[in-house]
């Protein structure tokens, strides 16, 4: 509680964040047509350019986190969210019956698609540190927890608004211009997360990291900048720690999979296999208060066993699980119980597991000197391969076989735990260190 009274401005942002995820992708149906002309491909295409952008965004907002300091960077990303998710909402389309009017809108998406994508890959690595340097070094599981729920909490928020606009006006008023709405809405959250993190302070581990630079620059020879160039800094993090970032950026593809591939795309699936709308509310309702109710019991089970253990089980559990449970929601898509058995309980509670605490494994995996940069980069390249590919991937492997999406999610489920194995693996031969943070906590 503590942490939401004096933080909840970064908490509140990081819910804009997933909610604009999440709200293209419970659209796509309908920005087929407007921007895509009807190719489902096409429109998971534009879903992918966001994630193109975040590995360029990780390396901008890293480096202003570990040099202007953390606040510098959560409010210069979250600015750049609301520009991108709003002007989404505010563009003109082929649907005008103007062709001109079409290209720009489809070009102009693109661009706020990018924008929107620098900016988040700044927002959540950085939170992630963040929370991480400030919480309690004995709850560091249940206090990163808190960003998996606010994470839930922003595609439920996506879900409730776009199922409010279609009851409230109409599935024909939704596929005309009221799809517009969602996006719009995000300045309502988003206003306010920026009004609420003027004063957000400097963590103590960023603050005596920086003291301790300035000191040691000044003794070796005082006439020298503190400070490098972008390239030079983002290039000695990347020669130092590249074994370490390669092992983040493979342990979130479970997660990032089934997050863009399952929950996301799954939408749109069962949505052209004919479910309704209420019925897709429910579907998307469970699974994300699922996994919100499931967020602090994982938390308390990583403090407990360790971040690795429970990254691993929850991937193993995918693995293992990803296939038989997509074989069943296949076999009948528009059945309301199917699908909640499967969607949103069976993936739900595999989503609990696999995707509570990956941003704190992947923040444990460096030295605070260079936390922020090695996350944004580890964390987005990570996101941005497999979580961006993942609904078309998806699209395509259904054309390919009806058990292609569960093959997804197997595969995703098996790199994030090898990627967990290969770490420990290197830690015992004493090529990398996994904790960083626990390490030098008293």
């Amino acid at each position: 509680l503590g942490l939401i009274r004096s933080y909840w401005s970064l908490l509140l942002g990081n819910i804009v964040e997933w909610y604009e995820y999440a709200v293209y992708g419970y659209l796509a149906v309908f920005l087929e047509d407007h921007f895509f002309r009807g190719s489902e491909i096409g429109v998971w295409l534009g879903f992918g350019v966001t994630f193109l952008a975040r590995p360029l965004g990780g390396v901008v907002m890293g480096v202003v986190g570990d040099r202007l300091g953390r606040g510098a960077a959560v409010n210069i990303s979250i600015v750049g969210m609301l520009v991108g998710t709003c002007g989404q909402g505010m563009l003109p389309t082929y649907a005008s019956g103007n062709e001109t009017l079409g290209h720009i809108g489809l070009v102009l998406l693109i661009v706020l698609r990018f924008v929107q994508g620098l900016s988040a890959a700044g927002e959540i690595g950085t939170i992630a540190t963040y929370i991480t340097e400030v919480g309690s070094p004995h709850m560091l599981g249940r206090s990163i927890a808190m960003i998996s729920i606010t994470c839930n909490a922003g595609f439920l928020l996506a879900k409730f608004v776009v199922y409010a606009v279609t009851l409230a006006l109409g599935v024909e008023a939704v596929k005309d211009w009221a799809w517009r709405l969602p996006f719009i809405f995000a300045l309502v959250p988003g206003l306010i997360a920026v009004w609420g993190r003027r004063g957000v302070p400097e963590s103590d581990m960023f603050l005596e990291q920086q003291l301790q630079a300035q000191a040691r620059a000044s003794e070796e020879n005082p006439e020298v900048p503190l400070r490098r160039s972008t390239t030079s800094q983002v290039s000695a993090v990347v020669r130092a720690h590249w074994v370490n970032m390669a092992i983040g950026a493979g342990a979130v593809a479970g997660f990032a999979i089934l997050q863009y591939g399952g929950f996301v795309w799954g939408q749109s699936f069962i949505a052209h296999a004919g479910m309704s709308v209420d019925d897709r509310m429910v579907v998307g309702l469970c699974s994300r208060v699922l996994m919100i109710a499931l967020a602090m019991p994982v938390g308390w089970l990583t403090d407990v066993m360790g971040v690795g253990w429970v990254t691993f089980v929850g991937a193993l559990g995918l693995t293992l699980c990803g296939v038989p449970l997509w074989a069943a929601l296949q076999q009948n898509p528009d059945d309301l119980s199917t699908v909640l058995m499967t969607l949103s309980v069976g993936f739900g509670i595999l989503g609990s597991l696999i995707g509570t605490v990956p941003f704190y494994f992947v923040v444990e995996l460096f030295p605070t000197a260079v936390r922020n940069t090695a996350v944004c980069i580890s964390f987005n390249i990570g996101f941005a391969f497999f979580g961006g590919l993942a609904p078309i991937v998806a699209q395509a492997s259904l054309q390919a076989s009806p058990l292609g999406p569960g093959i997804l999610y197997a595969v995703g489920g098996f790199i994030s735990a090898l990627n967990v194995l290969l770490g420990l693996c290197l830690q015992r031969r004493d090529i990398v260190q996994l904790a960083h943070v626990r390490r030098s906590a008293p």
